[in-house]
């Protein structure tokens, strides 16, 4: 092997220590307040970078609960549809208007009861506690 040794086991000080031994030809080696500063700036650099990537991450997963939230809120609604047709179906014709009304009115209560009641125990404490629930 060359000089410098396998410099994937080489710790981070060693290996910018024999990159930089010779600056440009001038045959100067770069001394240790300069090492440790060129360190220092590289360790602020990956700290920086942790943070970033950390807040990404939090972003990320935050739109993912979004969409899946929204995603089951829609198959829900779908599915109350689909229950609303398949009621209707099993009844007489005289029927049908009243399973449909008594479906629309089962899905709007649920609706306000959720936003009343369930959004606020979701969400947990409220910033302003003059404020109920999910109300602005």
């Amino acid at each position: 092997r060359g000089g410098g040794g396998d410099l994937r086991r080489a710790p981070l000080a060693h290996h910018l220590w024999q990159s930089s031994q010779v600056s440009r030809g001038s045959g100067v080696r770069m001394d240790e307040a300069e090492l440790a500063q060129r360190i220092a700036a590289l360790q602020g650099g990956v700290v920086k970078m942790q943070v970033e990537m950390q807040t990404q991450k939090g972003d990320y997963d935050e739109s993912l609960d979004t969409i899946w939230m929204l995603l089951a809120s829609m198959l829900v609604f779908f599915m109350h549809s689909g229950f609303s047709l398949l009621e209707a179906g099993s009844v007489r014709f005289k029927n049908t208007q009243n399973i449909l009304a008594k479906n629309l009115i089962v899905v709007t209560v649920g609706f306000l009861c959720w936003y009343a009641i369930g959004y606020p125990i979701a969400l947990g404490v409220i910033d302003e506690p003059t404020k109920m629930g999910g109300f602005t």
